[in-house]
């Protein structure tokens, strides 16, 4: 073999002493590309790590003086515990020119476990009912908005305890109260 032959064979193989798991000098070379790959992989993670303790930091630096507004007391309040009373739905026309439907299905609360109050709202359903649709058709649409929903309910149970027995209705609440205009 002459001289040109043996290098065309080195350079095709990656020169002398390069096989594979063979060594390059101090180190192995498998060692030197899992070195490479660690590192590789320790720089992304020290990268990802810096860049999230930025954006934390960042996000973090807000208004630190921040003032939330209070609950009110309507909120705050635990309600008493109620057996509810429930009365049919109830349509009524209001007294404007143009009349307007309100449709409610109101339920009455009162004392837990007093089958005297319960007895008496059974006995007087029907002047209930008739109680509170000629409250609603004396009124205007215009008051029956629904930032006025909480006088409405003060006022009307206000004329329900005139009827029945020592003012025992507590409260009232409508699963629907709907005013429509046609």
């Amino acid at each position: 073999m002459s001289d040109e032959e043996v290098f065309a064979e080195e350079e095709i193989a990656g020169g002398e002493g390069q096989e594979l798991g063979g060594k390059t000098g101090f180190i192995p070379a498998v060692v030197l590309r899992l070195l490479k790959w660690v590192a590789l992989g320790l720089g992304a993670v020290i990268f990802i790590v810096t860049i999230v303790v930025v954006t934390v930091s960042f996000l973090n630096k807000g208004p630190q003086n921040v003032v939330y507004p209070s609950d009110s007391e309507e909120y705050s309040e635990v309600p008493d515990i109620l057996q509810w009373y429930d009365l049919k739905e109830i349509r009524v026309r209001t007294a404007d020119k143009s009349p307007i439907t309100v449709v409610i299905h109101p339920k009455l609360g009162y004392e837990m476990e007093n089958t005297a109050v319960q007895t008496d709202l059974i006995a007087r359903n029907e002047i209930i009912v008739d109680r509170i649709r000629s409250f609603f058709a004396a009124k205007l649409g215009s008051e029956l908005t629904a930032d006025k929903e909480k006088q409405i309910k003060n006022e009307l149970k206000q004329a329900i305890n005139k009827i029945v027995l020592k003012q025992s209705v507590k409260e009232i609440v409508f699963l629907d109260y709907n005013v429509i205009e046609f």
